[in-house]
């Protein structure tokens, strides 16, 4: 008794037209800088060890980070004055966790707008727990649970006394914090069809109420052509896709 062998449905005749689809993602370095003016900088010198004073939120590369200026330091343990203010970039909470790899850099600023002070930028990790609560925690920081990223020791108040004309104009502390950030986006490289307009027709067709083909080719999307026109073969759909919107960054 022979038993018949199903043709390969890849290459079969007669069959459904072929589902089509296509997506591609653009990479691209996303840069931001904020400005975080502290008024009244000598009453923050007050504030206890541990105690910060939280920026505005501000938006690179889609996410929300907040600048954290630390008068006395990050040490809560202690109750005596740092001798050195301290500056974090924080990842805003979001309500999915996720890791970004950031670069960023902290500057003073003079009553000019010029950077007067400033480290060398580094790059670190940071995570949002997705408790949409705000706060993000430094993954590689030396001493756990410190939250985000930058420097125990950024200036030392000495410094900045002796710098006083120029860093504390009118007692007012100017923070710039530059950041970049991978950003990866979505990018339409697929012919467009009109899907409402093709499944009426299908529907119309379906129901013996309509004269045109369910397949039929519908110019009016992107790479058509005229009413009746075939849609593209594979290879020139493919074509198509890989030099749709082609850009470099």
């Amino acid at each position: 008794m022979s038993s018949s062998v199903p043709p390969p449905l890849l290459t079969a005749a007669g069959v459904a037209p072929p589902a089509r689809s296509a997506s591609a993602v653009v990479a691209k370095a996303a840069r931001g800088l904020h400005v975080f003016r502290v008024d009244g900088y000598s009453v923050t010198t007050t504030l206890p060890a541990g105690e910060r004073v939280t920026s505005e939120p501000f938006y690179v590369g889609g996410r929300s980070w907040l600048v954290d200026y630390y008068p006395n330091g990050t040490d809560a343990s202690t109750d005596s004055d740092a001798g050195a203010i301290a500056v974090y970039l924080r990842l805003q909470g979001t309500h999915k966790k996720e890791r970004v790899r950031a670069e960023f850099k902290f500057g003073l600023l003079d009553p000019a707008g010029t950077a007067a002070y400033e480290l060398p930028a580094r790059t670190d990790t940071f995570s949002s727990p997705g408790d949409g609560g705000g706060y993000g925690i430094r993954l590689d920081c030396d001493a756990a649970g410190d939250p985000g990223c930058g420097y125990a020791a950024f200036i030392t108040k000495e410094d900045l006394g002796r710098r006083r004309e120029i860093l504390l104009k009118e007692d007012s502390l100017a923070i710039r914090c530059d950041v970049a950030v991978a950003q990866v986006e979505a990018l339409p490289v697929a012919p467009k069809q009109r899907h409402d307009v093709r499944m009426r027709r299908r529907n119309d067709f379906d129901s013996g109420g309509g004269s045109d083909s369910p397949d039929e080719f519908d110019g009016s999307h992107e790479g058509g052509g005229r009413r009746g026109q075939q849609p593209p073969d594979d290879r020139e759909f493919i074509r198509r896709c890989l030099t749709a919107q082609r850009r470099k960054y």
